[in-house]
């Protein structure tokens, strides 16, 4: 189901029991829980479990909805839960579009030609790598198109603005999405560790995950695992903005991938099917334009000085939506936990799953190492 279907807001009473359980654990975690790991001594270290696992809300929250799911739940969500969970994905969404608060136009541009050149040069090369393997592996062609930008953009997002344009079925989405999430978990809960130690500033962790983890709530989750301090500079605003510039090639990719898709079809058949144009306005995030939009206000001045490095001090306006931020990300996080079923994940078996695997992990591994190869050319904001 769409966030935005017409029936949305008629069905939004029916989300309260899910958005109480999900806002009552976040409650739980962040007013109890963590104040008692940062006491807690352990083998004599004073707040062991965040000194030493790198435990904080965010990681606490996904691990909360997917033991909720898988094991108090039985693997489905309760109808009279579903919707309130549904409605955190929206969360996620109004979280990165305030994200937007953290940078200015001016800072963006100094980003510069190694960041687009990277990332360009990362979803391209994962695009092809994809088509060729999904030859080698003799997938389905519609399934490969799928593969092809899931694997090479954000994930469910390009793997559902895709699937019309190549013909692709519901199973076939389905696969993607199980693979994507597969390794996303793994990732997603690795990620800090590594990052911590190999020593990583948050620009260095940043450009890593935003290159090499392929969904973006995963990127989300991983930034905010490594460090949940929301602010210019941190690894969430450098993440999201490598995430944000990877997602916005979505229509090209879209373009490219439906060019190979109908161009090496044998049969097209005379079925109905929408236009490229339909296609992207139809399916392209819209929390990417929000996000854009958030950009251009705050550039304007519209929220006070955003308090960027050597700058003036943020305003309290962007204060406070920082600490609005925090709240969101983690409602939405511990709904993004509910939506890892492990035996979606263990039906994704076969081909599909060996390619993704082969995919993401050539991909997350090369981020890695072009980054620690560039990490004194990358460009704070």
């Amino acid at each position: 189901m769409n966030d935005n279907s017409p029936g949305f807001i008629r069905q939004l009473p029916s989300a309260l029991p899910g958005l109480a359980l999900i806002i009552a654990t976040l409650v739980v975690i962040r007013l109890w829980i963590e104040p008692w790991m940062a006491q807690t001594v352990l083998f004599g270290i004073k707040g062991w479990f965040v000194q030493v696992l790198h435990l904080n809300y965010i990681l606490l929250g996904i691990i909360c909805g997917l033991l909720y799911r898988n094991v108090l739940f039985g693997g489905k969500i309760p109808d009279v839960l579903v919707n309130g969970f549904r409605l955190s994905r929206l969360m996620i969404k109004t979280g990165i579009i305030m994200l937007g608060s953290l940078y200015t136009i001016q800072a963006i541009v100094k980003l510069g030609s190694m960041a687009i050149f990277l990332i360009g040069g990362f979803v391209i090369m994962t695009v092809i790598m994809v088509l060729w393997l999904g030859k080698v592996f003799k997938l389905d062609r519609s399934m490969t198109g799928v593969m092809a930008n899931a694997l090479s953009i954000c994930g469910v997002s390009a793997a559902v603005a895709t699937a019309p344009a190549v013909e692709a079925k519901a199973s076939h989405v389905a696969y993607a999405i199980a693979t994507i999430l597969g390794f996303g978990v793994l990732t997603m809960f690795i990620s800090p560790f590594i990052g911590h130690a190999l020593g990583f500033n948050d620009l260095q962790y940043g450009a890593w995950i935003g290159t090499g983890i392929l969904n973006s709530g995963q990127v989300l989750a991983a930034a905010l695992a490594f460090n949940p301090s929301i602010a210019p500079g941190t690894a969430v605003s450098v993440a999201e903005i490598w995430n944000i510039m990877r997602v916005i090639s979505i229509p090209f990719a879209v373009f490219a991938v439906t060019v190979w898709y109908w161009s090496g079809k044998q049969d097209a058949g005379e079925g109905k099917r929408k236009g490229l144009g339909t296609l992207l306005v139809e399916k392209f995030p819209v929390f990417v334009l929000g996000f854009i939009a958030m950009v251009i206000l705050t550039s304007l001045g519209v929220f006070g000085d955003v308090g960027l490095k050597d700058g003036p001090p943020a305003s309290a306006i962007i204060k406070m939506l920082r600490v609005w931020m925090t709240w969101i990300f983690g409602f939405g996080l511990v709904g993004l936990g509910g939506y890892i079923d492990f035996k979606e994940i263990a039906q994704a078996g076969g081909a599909p799953l060996k390619l993704g695997l082969i995919v993401g992990t050539t991909k997350y591994v090369l981020a890695l190492l072009v980054v620690i190869l560039f990490r004194d050319y990358l460009v704070a904001i």
